[in-house]
């Protein structure tokens, strides 16, 4: 959190790459983005939206637009839902936007790239479950594994494009009106990936992650979910985005957790999902 800046950064692209789906490029050369992390972004210098809008670091890039962990230039991956996004979607280069990041805390990589211990053996297998905008977060995170699988669950074939851009990884799709992939929830691939040896990276809605969660806890393995949550401040301050924490392992000594400060990537086991 101490190297979060806030400043305003150009655009350097901003195109739509399925139905309502954008991915925008911003120009950006510190403090360096860890998968997970996310911005806030101010799509308008008036005060109609008052209230910035969370984006998860989809991307890092170079000055050529290619991808590279240690570029210039960050990309997110948003879709219109509303009058912020559509105002964003209308946004040309050259123009800038205020940002205020990188926030939170990402993915648990040392241990996930350390092979390590979940209650019956090893994690070797590395499964990232995106549901819907969910996959996002995800993108930055299977550049940094070697091997892995992404499992995604979408309404249909626009959202099933999103994967398009992972590469060197196992990529299943479940989408609900089987339009590609296996017809149904990710959940039901989830059911057929997992291994005594697996850890689960998973983010989506929360009724999603509350079924991601009890399938890996059923499994005795590891899951880090990373949530999605309404935000003012994106620091902790607002106290908006609280959860209620669970009654194991670090959370059980607090009741409540920010999304923005102490996530938005929790241990499955720390959150009362009853409670969500």
């Amino acid at each position: 959190m101490k190297n979060r800046i806030e400043r305003l950064c150009e655009i350097t692209h901003n195109k739509e790459v399925s139905s309502s789906y954008f991915r925008i490029g911003l120009k950006w050369q510190t403090p360096r983005i860890a998968p997970g992390q996310f911005v806030m972004l101010r799509v308008t210098d008036s005060l109609d939206p008052l209230l910035r809008r969370p984006f998860g670091i989809y991307n890092v890039i170079d000055a050529a637009g290619k991808a590279s962990l240690r570029g210039t230039g960050i990309e997110l991956l948003y879709k219109v839902v509303g009058r912020g996004t559509r105002i964003l979607s209308l946004k040309k280069p050259g123009e800038c936007v205020d940002v205020l990041g990188p926030l939170g805390n990402g993915w648990p990589l040392p241990r996930l790239l350390s092979s390590g211990k979940n209650r019956w053996g090893r994690h070797d297998k590395i499964i990232m479950t995106g549901g819907g905008m969910g996959i996002a977060p995800l993108y930055l995170l299977a550049k940094k594994i070697k091997t892995g699988v992404v499992l995604f669950g979408g309404k249909g074939r626009a959202e099933a494009g999103l994967t398009k851009a992972f590469k060197g990884h196992k990529i299943r799709i479940a989408t609900e009106d089987g339009s590609v992939g296996k017809k149904g929830f990710v959940t039901e691939l989830l059911k057929e990936e997992l291994g005594p040896d697996s850890a689960v990276c998973a983010c989506g809605p929360v009724g999603m992650l509350k079924a991601v969660a009890a399938l890996a806890d059923d499994a005795g393995v590891d899951c880090y979910v990373s949530l999605e949550s309404s935000m003012a401040c994106g620091i902790g301050a607002c106290l908006g985005c609280a959860v209620k924490s669970g009654a194991h392992g670090a959370a059980a000594n607090r009741d409540y957790r920010m999304v923005c400060s102490d996530g938005p990537v929790f241990l499955s086991r720390d959150i009362d999902w009853e409670a969500l």
